[in-house]
């Protein structure tokens, strides 16, 4: 376990944090409706996995100002996150922490503050249509009867041409740490 790092919020807060996310579509007066009541940290899968920086946690560092945080250490906090949507479901008061996430997320991404790992994702996203590719179950499909490669986008080259058009005229194009060819 880490040793609890103390924050000064008159040094490390930065008022302007909000309008980011603000311009990113988060309802601020949602976002300051947090209660700290933790029903999204007991449903995250973060939290459960026994992280340290999960969605409560991030909707407080939000709350605060903390856009450094965020950038200072791209291999936690909202990288973890598996959007599964239970915080949202859960949240009596429905400040959507998952979107608080994708917009933190974005504003790192805008900072090439992520780990490495999200250029992969990204690419075979843009390139396959998944983020994570699967290898070594096409023999095991053909063996049930299906067809080696499943009925996706990796299997379908003018609906992966659509797809990569869709992407380019949304804020994939804006947040991508590649070209777009």
């Amino acid at each position: 376990m880490t040793e609890a790092r103390v924050i000064n919020l008159v040094e490390e807060s930065e008022p302007n944090f909000s309008n980011e996310l603000k311009e990113m579509g988060i309802d601020i007066k949602k976002l300051k409706a947090c209660i700290k009541c933790n029903a999204c940290a007991s449903v995250c899968q973060m939290a459960l996995a026994g992280l340290e920086f999960y969605s409560n946690k991030i909707v407080h560092a939000a709350i605060l100002g903390l856009r450094e945080m965020f950038l200072d250490d791209p291999s936690s906090s909202v990288w973890g996150c598996q959007s599964c949507n239970r915080c949202v479901e859960i949240c009596p008061m429905d400040v959507k922490p998952f979107e608080i996430v994708m917009a933190i997320r974005r504003i790192c991404m805008k900072e090439y503050a992520f780990p490495p790992n999200i250029i992969d994702g990204l690419r075979n996203y843009y390139t396959m249509g998944h983020a994570v590719i699967v290898k070594g179950y096409e023999k095991r499909r053909e063996k049930v009867g299906l067809s080696h490669i499943p009925p996706t986008l990796i299997g379908n080259e003018k609906m992966r041409k659509k797809f990569q058009e869709v992407l380019k005229n949304t804020v994939f194009a804006e947040i991508a740490p590649f070209p777009l060819d």
